[in-house]
């Protein structure tokens, strides 16, 4: 019996570069390490290796850095929609609703920042008067210069500068589909 050898042009395509290896390995880490933090992680949608997190004063109207810099990810999370009750849902209803995540993984201390992300139309239908009426019904992304700028849910405002200009346009791009998605709630 003859053993088949495949020919050179197949063997070429199954074989992966050392950059497309090295980001599987980095985004398997990355996966793992935010799993750590977010179990309910289901899939790593994009990540940029250095970012730093800054917070809008509204008092003074200044932007403040923070002590949180490192690698940035938004990821989809696995989400539970909150049983139908005569009370509006509460903070620990909106946790489990997130449907996605963004973590920054510190590099200057254990302690990260993470925001979770909920469609406008998920969220104006369960908080229509804002999470305990604060009048904030639906999360906003904005781009101005270079950062990207989250409202949450609570009415606080986080900038988020990404050194690399590309992975600034695609985390923006994906955090605003992500916002704007038509994920049914009934």
């Amino acid at each position: 019996m003859g053993t088949k050898v495949k020919n050179q042009t197949a063997i070429k395509e199954e074989q992966i570069t050392r950059d497309e290896a090295l980001n599987l390995y980095t985004n398997t880490l990355n996966f793992n390490v935010i799993g750590r933090y977010d179990p309910a992680i289901k899939q790593l949608l994009c990540n940029t290796s250095h970012s730093v997190l800054y917070k809008f004063n509204d008092e003074t109207e200044e932007w403040v850095k923070s002590d949180f810099q490192g690698t940035l990810a938004l990821y989809i999370r696995d989400f539970k929609i909150p049983e139908k009750k005569s009370t509006p849902p509460t903070y620990q209803d909106l946790q489990d609703l997130f449907c996605y995540g963004l973590i920054l993984l510190n590099r200057n201390n254990p302690e990260c920042f993470s925001l979770g992300l909920l469609p406008n139309k998920i969220s104006s239908h369960f908080f229509p008067d804002g999470l305990d009426n604060s009048s904030v019904s639906e999360m906003d992304v904005e781009l101005n210069d270079n950062l990207i700028i989250i409202r949450n849910l609570l009415g606080e405002i986080y900038g988020l500068w990404v050194f690399n200009e590309s992975d600034r346009m695609k985390l923006f791009k994906s955090i605003e589909f992500c916002l704007s998605s038509d994920t049914n709630v009934e």
